[in-house]
């Protein structure tokens, strides 16, 4: 039992260090369950930055993992997703969000669960309609489509995403637009026009910060790199 309580404080120290970079080297070379199951739990963490590191955390522990044990991550993957089913009686914070960071570091499990990530931002599929679930779903979409566009393009993310420009709360429409970017299909650019004038704000995590922008800042950027 002190194994454990030590291996768990252990990762949330690693979560919360000023050199996550060393972190991130330590992580990957614990065992890999071990690693998977408190990197887990520190999804919900209050402190959005430590989620966000644990997100980013599992991605590369999986990365790794993949290489010698690709059934062991599928079980994970499959452990992941059950928390996102409503009979699972979890509330999945940061859950869609690492599925999406597992899948852009590896292209193989992309293939096999890219129309899974897909469903939890479709209307007709495995829909999150909770506002702070459905935009880390769709972050997850994006941060799947800033590594693999072309599959991404491929499972109808453009069909999945622009309608959710138009979604109630500012972090769905910021964050669709930030992943719009990201998808490469210059056929977005019109819908993200008309967030010219939408200044509500919102904090999204890209490229390893987490920065506040307005949902009219990261459509105006997405539509800089579709055009360009």
């Amino acid at each position: 039992m002190a194994g454990k309580t030590g291996s768990r404080r252990r990762v949330r120290a690693l979560l919360a260090a000023d050199d996550f970079e060393a972190s991130l080297r330590e992580l990957k070379a614990m065992p890999p369950e071990q690693a998977l199951k408190y990197l887990q739990a520190g999804l919900p963490a209050a402190q959005p930055v430590l989620k966000w590191r644990a997100v980013t955390a599992l991605g590369q522990v999986v990365q790794g993992m993949a290489a010698r044990d690709l059934d062991g991550v599928r079980d994970f993957l499959r452990r992941l997703m059950w928390c996102l089913n409503e009979e699972s009686g979890a509330v999945p914070w940061g859950v869609a969000e690492a599925l999406g960071e597992i899948l852009a570091h590896s292209l193989e499990l992309a293939k096999e669960y890219a129309n899974i990530q897909l469903s939890y931002i479709w209307s007709q599929g495995n829909f999150l309609e909770f506002g702070p679930l459905l935009s880390g779903a769709v972050w997850g979409v994006g941060r799947l489509a800033s590594a693999h566009p072309e599959l991404a393009r491929g499972c109808c993310a453009l069909e999945r995403l622009v309608p959710l420009l138009a979604w109630p709360e500012a972090s769905v429409r910021g964050t669709a637009a930030w992943a719009l970017g990201h998808l490469g299909d210059g056929r977005a650019v019109e819908a993200l026009r008309e967030l010219a004038d939408d200044q509500a704000r919102l904090e999204i995590w890209d490229l390893g910060v987490l920065r506040q922008a307005s949902v009219a800042g990261l459509a105006g950027e997405a539509i800089n790199k579709l055009v360009n």
